[in-house]
């Protein structure tokens, strides 16, 4: 428990990461794919310490969207730490959590793909990590 928040999580299953890598990467690299209707980033949220935010990072990197998804992109299941049940917004239900390290630091990334009619990447964070991060796949 943090601040009196519940956090649910949990390790998927090493072929569900790999089945969720492959997803992203099919999505992310359909002709369809259009990364101003399909992918969605939360740049600002709650954040009491400005040096781990997404735009922070984002700026201190010098990335911007295209960027961004060229790194989700090269996400492996190595990389893979964590699942999180996302108590604000159920569609889908969880969060992939991966840290991938970035000009020698570590970048804490939170995503979750909606599957619909249009598949849709939310990146609901991409900052840098605030503490250390496991890696089961590693």
């Amino acid at each position: 428990m943090r601040g009196g928040d519940f956090i649910l999580s949990i390790q998927v299953k090493k072929h569900e990461v790999i089945d969720f890598l492959e997803n992203l990467k099919r999505i992310l690299t359909d002709t369809s794919f259009d990364s101003n209707k399909d992918f969605f980033m939360v740049i600002h949220g709650k954040v009491d310490d400005t040096s781990h935010s997404t735009l922070f990072t984002l700026t201190d990197l010098g990335y911007g969207r295209e960027d961004v998804i060229k790194c989700l992109m090269g996400l492996s299941v190595e990389e893979y730490s964590e699942t999180r049940l996302d108590r604000d917004d159920m569609d889908p239900l969880f969060l992939y959590i991966f840290g991938k390290m970035i000009n020698r630091k570590l970048v804490y990334i939170k995503l979750k793909i909606r599957e619909s009619d249009r598949n849709q990447v939310v990146c609901v964070s991409f900052h840098y990590a605030k503490q250390n991060m496991t890696f089961p796949y590693a």
